[in-house]
Order: structure tokens, then sequence, then C-alpha cells
């Protein structure tokens, strides 16, 4: 009877113990965010891992905004781009491209460190009855960080479905160690507001980095344009380079090339004593202008393409060819162009409209013997490849 009674409190005490096992399971974390500094400006970023994905609430109709990074080993690397996959309720609609140019100033502040690359920021548009918005980091790429806000609250970014609704994107400061068990707790006294002192001081003052201005470049120029005085395609190669002066919206360059304006007709001629007369003109033009430019970068860009316009200033320098005679002369003029520019796996690529003019003398005379200055005007398609540094 004593084994039966001891049988049955045991079975109680096992049914009581049983159901605490359920409460072990643990709800699903928070997804944790990264800070990252750059330009002396800390803000958080969302870990995306290779392989892994993050959805978003982002019911429609709404206009995203997704600003992008990825973890660079070193201060110089240089890389292809990676992809970055959007999908909107599950259907692809969006590949990010994320630059993979390292930023040598700035710091990623995790366990893995690295250096972050430039941003990537693009506008994703949510129609009516969209809901969620899919970032997915494919297998065997690098690390990404994140941040995605709604274009009305861009000073806040929204978390992952499943974590807080929204954060700040200016990250927490940094917690202050903890007092160890060990020692007794001490009372806030006027010693410890001289020790955050120095914390404020040695805060860097902010600096203007490559990341928020255009970077300087430095490569070839391909151009075919028709000559307002000339019957034959004008083709013209140069060097280029820019330098930036104001941020991401002015940069200076300068161009030095060669063209060439070539002539070859002939034109009846009614001489009231010879009767009709054929004049042949055969002779061409070389050109080498050197002109100085300031380029105006739209500051929005409209996903990897950039609309820039320029206005400059050359020198022409103008060498007549016309049967064995040469002669040499030298003319100032404006130059305009307007294109956009975008980038490349490596540097920047160029594609403008321009016009150009100047006027020189070659010795030719006009009607009452006056000396006439010939134009050397050339409106061109122009192709330009920049290697940024």
């Amino acid at each position: 009877m004593m084994n039966l009674l001891l049988l049955l409190i045991s079975l109680s005490e096992a049914q009581t113990v049983s159901p605490a096992s359920d409460v072990s399971l643990s709800p699903a974390p928070a997804t944790p965010t990264t800070p990252i500094t750059v330009d002396a400006k800390t803000e958080s970023y969302l870990l995306l891992e290779s392989n892994s994905s993050l959805d978003f609430d982002t019911p429609g109709p709404a206009k995203i905004i997704v600003n992008s990074r990825r973890r660079m080993a070193g201060a110089a690397q240089r890389s292809a781009k990676a992809v970055l996959k959007a999908y909107g309720d599950g259907k692809q609609i969006m590949t990010i491209q994320v630059p993979g140019v390292a930023i040598p100033g700035g710091k990623i502040n995790d366990r893995m460190a690295g250096f972050p690359s430039k941003a990537e920021r693009v506008v994703i548009t949510v129609p009516e009855g969209g809901n969620v918005l899919r970032l997915e980091a494919p297998m065997g790429g690098p690390d990404f960080f994140i941040q995605v806000s709604n274009k009305g609250t861009p000073e806040t970014f929204l978390m992952p479905m499943g974590s807080a609704g929204a954060a700040p994107m200016a990250a927490a400061p940094a917690a202050l160690p903890e007092t160890p068990a060990s020692e007794e707790p001490k009372a806030p006294t006027q010693p410890s507001t001289k020790e955050q002192e120095p914390i404020a001081k040695a805060k860097p003052k902010p600096q203007q980095h490559a990341s928020d201005s255009l970077e300087p470049g430095a490569g070839l120029n391909m151009a075919f344009g028709i000559p307002a005085r000339g019957n034959k395609m004008v083709f013209q190669l140069a060097a280029t380079g820019r330098m930036p002066i104001y941020k991401k919206l002015l940069s200076a360059g300068g161009t030095i090339g060669w063209y060439k304006i070539s002539v070859e007709e002939e034109v009846a001629i009614a001489d009231p004593y010879g009767g009709s007369l054929t004049y042949s003109a055969d002779w061409h033009t070389n050109v080498v202008p050197i002109v100085a430019h300031v380029t105006a970068h739209a500051p929005t860009e409209f996903g990897p393409v950039v609309p820039i316009a320029s206005a400059g200033l050359g020198l022409y320098i103008a060498t007549r060819t016309d049967g064995g005679d040469k002669i040499t002369s030298v003319g100032v003029g404006p130059e305009f162009a307007a294109g956009a520019e975008f980038d490349i796996e490596v540097g920047r690529l160029q594609s403008t409209i321009s016009w150009n003019e100047a006027r020189s003398r070659f010795g030719n005379r006009g009607p009452e013997g006056e000396v006439v200055r010939e134009t050397l005007a050339v409106t061109r398609l122009n192709i330009s490849y920049l290697y940024v540094f």
C-alpha cells in the first residue's frame, strides 16, 4: 500500500514539471543592427549575410528607399559590383548593384570589422495591394549592410518583420562598461563628469570624404561629329581628367586632343568672261583643342545614371593644309556639353552631346578683300571613360 502511494505521488510531480519544458522555447531574437562609421558619422545598418534574406512589411502604395553597402576586406580594395536581389510579394522586381569600392576612412563596428563600400541608393515603388518587400543576398556573395526606410520618413528605417517596427538611423552611443560585481558601486560625483569630457572633445570633426564627393579621374574621350564648315564626319580623340571641387555637385577638368575638318567639293562658278567654271576645294584642317571646363552633376541619381552638364573655354591650335601650303592659326572659343555618366565595374563612363566654336584666320579674304575668319565649330557625340582614384 505504501509503495502504491509513493508511485502516485511521483506521477503527480512528473505531470506538474512536464509543462515547464514548453517554456524553454524562446521567441525569435530581434534582428541586430551594426554601427558603420563614414565621415565621422555613425549610422545603424541591418546585417544581411550571404544566402539569407530579410522581409519588410511595406503596404502599398508607397515609395521605399533602400541604402546598401557591403563589407570590404581592405582600405584600397576594388572589385566588381555585388548583386542584391529585391522581391515584391515573392516576385523579383529589381537587382541592386552594390559598388565594390572600399571607403578607406570608414569602419564597420562589429567583431569582423573591415571597411564599408560606397553606398548604393535605390527607390522602390510599392503598388497598391503590395505588402512584403524581401531583400535577398545570394549564396557565395559578401555580407551586405542595408537601411530600408519610407520616403516620407527617411530619417528612420524599417525593421524586418518579426522585430521592432522602426529605429533611428543614427547609431546609439556605446554603452559604458559595467562595474564588476567584486567592486563596490561608487556614487556619481564630480570626477565622473570630468571623465566624460574627454570623450566629447575626442570626437573628430566632420570631414568631407571621397564617398560624399566625386572621385578624381582620368581617361580617354572618343567622339564623332559634324563640322559647321566641312563635308566629312569629324573624328576626335582626346585625353581627359577631372577633380572634384564641391561635394557631389561640381568638378573641374580639362581635355587635350585632336580632330580634323576636311573639305572635298567642287563648286560651279558663273564667270561673266570665262563662262561656267568649276572650282575644286580639297583641303583639311588639323585642330588641337585644349579646353578647361566645369561640370555640374545632378544631385539626384536615376538608378545608376547621373545627369551632367558642362561649360568651358578652349584654346584651338589649327593647321590648314591645302596642297603644299600650310598655315597655322590660333582661336579661342566656348564649349558646352550635356549628357550623363554612370558606374561600370572599374571606373565611370560618360556620354554627352557637345558643341564647340572658335574662329581662325588662314589668309582667305572676302569679296571686298577683307581677311575672313573661318569657323572650327563641331557638334559631336562623345563617349568618355574615366578611371577613378
